[in-house]
């Protein structure tokens, strides 16, 4: 069996049967669409609320997600791989627009943000992350936008992503931090003096 026989008959087992709960469908795509906000919400607050400590690992984060969706999108204009509803395999419940499906750019985003806490030894949020990337992994595949090697594609790439970041933000990262800082002191003067924000 080639890969890509593997890949469909992988989706064809994990993607919503038929007779689908509709509890089931509503949780896959809470999962699949949903979540992201949570995660933006974590990083703004992290910013705005955070210590500098809490500052710095959310624009690590920030950073390894821009790079990882870059590298990510380079990948699908050299290796365009369609989605499985364009193929007319499996069902699809959720609207998606007829692109490349490989890497997956929400694989790449979760898991990018928990292998950016995870490298940073922030292993309790890095580890929630991690799971929620996997929970959203599993939503896009059983809603059917994404097969499963696209998962696993943009779950490589952010790994590899994070891991390179760290290792540049072990000698740079206070350079980028003081950066953001800086202007971010400037902007935001008023609101930091009266308390709203650190």
């Amino acid at each position: 069996m080639s890969l890509e026989a593997f890949n469909i008959n992988l989706f064809d087992h994990l993607n919503a049967p038929i007779d689908a709960s509709s509890l089931m469908v509503y949780f896959a795509k809470f999962i699949a669409n949903d979540t992201l906000y949570i995660m933006l919400i974590f990083l703004v607050l992290s910013w705005f609320l955070g210590n500098r400590h809490n500052k710095e690992l959310a624009l690590k984060a920030v950073i390894t997600t821009a790079i990882a969706l870059a590298i990510g999108f380079t990948i699908s204009m050299v290796y365009p791989h369609p989605r499985p509803f364009m193929i007319d395999e499996g069902r699809t419940l959720i609207w998606h627009a007829a692109d490349s499906s490989f890497p997956s750019d929400h694989m790449l985003i979760f898991s990018s943000i928990a292998f950016a806490y995870l490298f940073a030894k922030e292993k309790q949020i890095g580890l929630f992350f991690f799971f929620l990337a996997v929970e959203v992994g599993w939503s896009r595949v059983y809603l059917g936008v994404h097969f499963p090697f696209d998962i696993l594609g943009g779950l490589i790439v952010a790994m590899f992503t994070g891991f390179f970041v760290q290792k540049l933000w072990d000698k740079y990262g206070v350079i980028f931090i003081n950066f953001a800082l800086s202007i971010y002191y400037k902007l935001f003067a008023n609101f930091i003096e009266k308390g709203w924000i650190r």
